[in-house]
């Protein structure tokens, strides 16, 4: 007998992808995770427990490239609980399979870049900014005053080129449609998981006990799991319980649940208009 088997089974390793990618959730510490459980003999596969509207367009690829090195080297299966959109998709990109419940939210394949306009503001209460910059683009996205029609060509140029590479890792992580196909699909629309299911962005539907099924099945072991979270050194946890890490976790909660509220009235009005 096996003692180390016998005491120590292996599991199929459960990560959680959940929340603002860039805010409440930390691409540094779920990439650290990541690369653990790559060299960890315990795990021979994982689980993407995933419920995350997306973020940062960087931040967002940083987690896509870590977790598709994972999956080059374990098998690797996606849940999408709650919501796999935008980021939190192109996260899910990297596994295979990708699951999801008939009601999830999945899909928003685009790039939106946004920046108030205060200047107006600051006019009525008397208020008047003065920049200097050495560049002649370097203010390119100012607060305080309109983008002239060179920066905004600049700025689409921009926005284009993430567009293409968010259209690029789908096309990768879903062979079976083709990048004009993907590219069809990629017009920031969310689907249901049903609708997802029929569009070839999901491969099955299900919850995260069938993708913990089929991991272990990949896997050839039984279904048992452990829920693997990123480690945190003494200062940062100490950091976590203080009023500035309060606050900004009241921050990133309120930041999720619009957007997550955002998507999810889109998807009720436009089955309202379907019905």
């Amino acid at each position: 007998m096996d003692l180390e088997q016998y005491f120590f089974p292996q599991r199929v390793a459960v990560v959680e992808v959940a929340g603002q990618i860039g805010a409440r959730l930390n691409p540094r510490e779920l990439s650290r995770t990541f690369n653990s459980i790559a060299q960890n003999p315990r795990y021979p596969a994982v689980v993407l427990d995933i419920d995350s509207p997306g973020g940062g367009a960087a931040a967002s690829e940083a987690l896509y490239l870590a977790a598709k090195r994972l999956s080059d080297k374990k098998p690797v299966a996606a849940a999408i609980r709650g919501v796999g959109a935008s980021g939190g998709y192109m996260i899910a990109c990297a596994a295979n399979p990708i699951f999801a419940l008939p009601t999830s939210v999945v899909g928003s394949i685009g790039v939106i870049w946004t920046a108030p306009m205060i200047s107006e503001a600051l006019d009525r209460v008397g208020v008047k900014m003065r920049t200097r910059a050495a560049g002649e683009y370097k203010d390119m996205g100012s607060l305080f005053r309109e983008t002239t029609p060179e920066e905004d060509e600049k700025l689409d140029a921009l926005i284009q080129s993430v567009y293409e590479r968010f259209v690029d890792i789908v096309a990768e992580g879903r062979p079976e449609l083709s990048r004009e196909q993907v590219a069809h699909l990629a017009s920031g629309e969310i689907h249901t998981g049903a609708e997802a299911h029929e569009l070839g962005l999901v491969d099955q539907l299900g919850d995260l006990s069938d993708a913990v099924e089929w991991a272990a099945n990949a896997a050839g072991i039984e279904k048992r799991t452990t829920l693997v979270r990123p480690k945190r050194g003494l200062l940062q946890m100490l950091m976590t319980q203080g009023a500035d890490s309060m606050a900004n976790a009241l921050v990133d909660a309120f930041v999720d649940r619009l957007e997550v509220s955002r998507m999810e009235r889109a998807l009720e009005a436009r089955l309202r208009i379907t019905k």
